[in-house]
Parts: structure tokens; sequence; C-alpha cells
């Protein structure tokens, strides 16, 4: 009777202990899942980076620059009476993408991050030009100034193939360039499955 009296009597406590012991075990469990989150994102590195790639290439840069171009008139051509001069300012607006294949974009653990490397933009299709402004300076009038004018805009695209490959080498516009990756990346891996915690992104160029 004494036995089966302190077997009544600690039933309880042990109730309270093994609740205590299993809400501890699922505590534990719990943590573990979201410290896991912490450190999740780099199990889906490349997943991201594939995600991000299909939307670097569907979405080039864009930068908007403005040139004079000064062009002397052949008077033989244009049948000039006096020498003339055309001054004309234009627009270029510019699309520049990353290379978003394996080894163009590059994206890896690091010790305190994410490391990505990335080649140099290039130009993406046309520039699209539209002039801006035109001044003539001569004597006389010329003969056919629309002639003359359309002349000139001829050259404006090999120009701005040659503004192109200066505007990719220039540091405002890789880190543009930049900018625009690791958004891409950041929120590619935000919306993988179990990533609770976004690391910082270390980028460079090759």
């Amino acid at each position: 009777m004494v036995y089966v009296a302190m077997k009544v009597s600690h039933f309880g406590e042990s109730k309270v202990l093994g609740d205590e012991l299993l809400k501890a075990k699922t505590d534990a469990e719990n943590n573990k899942k979201k410290l896991a989150g912490y450190t999740q994102y780099a199990e889906h590195l490349e997943a991201a980076r594939q995600s991000a790639a299909d939307r670097l290439k569907a979405s080039p840069v864009r930068v908007l620059r403005e040139y004079s171009h000064v062009v002397a008139l052949s008077k033989s051509k244009h049948n000039l009476k006096s020498e003339a001069t055309v001054i004309v300012k234009y627009a270029v607006e510019f699309s520049l993408g990353l290379d978003t294949g394996p080894n163009g974009l590059v994206v890896a653990p690091a010790a305190n991050g994410v490391s990505v490397t990335l080649k140099p933009p290039s130009p993406v299709g046309d520039p699209k030009i539209t002039t801006v402004s035109h001044q003539v300076i001569s004597a006389n009038e010329l003969p056919d100034r629309q002639m003359a004018l359309a002349d000139i805009q001829s050259q404006f695209l090999p120009l701005a193939y040659g503004h192109a490959q200066s505007l990719c080498a220039e540091e405002s516009v890789r880190a543009l360039c930049t900018l625009k990756a690791e958004i891409a990346l950041r929120d590619a891996l935000a919306q993988q499955a179990g990533v609770r915690h976004l690391p910082a992104f270390f980028c460079s160029y090759k």
C-alpha cells in the first residue's frame, strides 16, 4: 500500500516532468529549424543564380547619354556657296547586359556571405538615337538642310557603337550593373524555401 501510494503521489510529478521534457525537445527542434533558416541560403545559391540570370537577361541596364557632333559640310556634295559647319546634339539610350552564363555570373559561398563574380557588361542590341538639336554655322543658307541633316545623322549609329564600348568600361556604369545583379540575386534567394536570412553580397568583376 505504501508503494502504491508513493507511485500515485509521484505520478503527477512525472507527468509534469514529461511534459516539460517534451516541450524542451519541441522548442529545441523549432530553434534548430529557425537557426537553420539563417544558413539555408547556402543550399539554394545555384537555384537563385539561375532565377536571377533569367531576370537579368530579360531586363538589361539602360543608360541615357547626350553627345555633340560637329561636321564641316562638303561644298561640292551639298552645293554650298560658302563653308558650312553643323553642330548636332543627339541623345543615345544604350542597353547593356551582363553575361548570365555559369562562367559569366559566378555565385559562391564566402566566409561572411556570398561572393559574386561578374564579367564586364556589353552592349545588347542597337542603341536608340534621337536628335535633340542642331545649329548651322554658315554665311549662306543651306540649299537642302534636311538632306544635310540626314547625311549627318547616318553617322550617329557607328559613333554610338564606339561610345557603347567606352561606356561599358566606366566605373559608374559597372556599379549600376553590379547593383542590378545584386538585387536580382537577393530577390531570387529570398524566394527560396526555408531561407529566413539574406547574407551580405560581395561583387567584383573578372
